[in-house]
């Protein structure tokens, strides 16, 4: 597979390079608009790893431009973590949004998951009643209708889905959802229960039902 990485940042984009090349992937490096845009031009690129602040332009630009001749998968890898900005991109035709500081690994199955939708394949799937979980994609849906889900969010739906039918405490879904090292607020867990809930169809064919002393389990509708 062949990789166009667009980082002006030369210690970042050595990092990427080297990674990547690990996987035995061919990766080309471009540090601004011009080069990434002929490079683009004349090789044939399955994706393209594009940082938006750029010495001689926008990357959001250069997306919209790639998009006229080339049906690489694009994934912004920027510092800008904005909603507006990662709605922007999306629109402007980026298959995918990646903030930075961010784990490689992520970054490798964030890529290998949009090959799969540009391919038309899907990964893995957890599958309870109506509802359906791409763990790599970090997609959901339920009926066939996409949830429109945060990351903690996602993360405890996946815990749930993982263990349908099993009641689960507030410590073991905290510990799960959000790691060992979490420090904030006593009740998170409660409320993110309650916004995955408002999520979910009230016609569903699941629910996530509270057991007084117990804590959580995700089950039918009618069970």
């Amino acid at each position: 597979m062949r990789v166009l990485i667009v980082e002006d940042h030369r210690e970042i984009a050595r990092w990427l390079e080297q990674e990547l090349s690990h996987w035995g992937w061919q990766c080309d490096v471009a540090h601004n608009v011009e080069l990434a845009r002929t490079m683009a031009r004349h090789q044939c690129y399955h994706v393209i790893l594009l940082d938006i602040m750029l010495p001689d332009g926008d990357g959001m630009d250069l997306c919209r431009q790639l998009r006229e001749f080339t049906n690489a998968a694009i994934i912004m890898v920027t510092a800008k973590d904005d909603l507006q900005d990662r709605i922007h991109a999306l629109d402007g035709g980026a298959d995918d949004y990646v903030i930075k500081p961010f784990a490689v690994e992520e970054l490798r199955a964030r890529i290998r998951a949009v090959l799969r939708r540009t391919s038309g394949e899907r990964g893995p799937v957890l599958e309870f009643h109506d509802l359906r979980l791409w763990p790599e994609e970090r997609t959901a849906e339920q009926n066939a209708k996409p949830l429109n889900l945060s990351r903690r969010e996602f993360e405890l739906l996946s815990v749930f889905m993982e263990n349908p039918n099993r009641a689960l405490s507030r410590d073991q879904l905290l510990e799960k959802a959000w790691g060992y090292d979490f420090y904030g607020e006593s009740n998170v867990v409660d409320v993110t229960v309650r916004r995955l809930r408002d999520h979910l169809a009230r016609d569903g064919q699941v629910v996530i039902a509270t057991l007084r002393g117990v804590g959580y389990v995700l089950r039918g509708a009618h069970d």
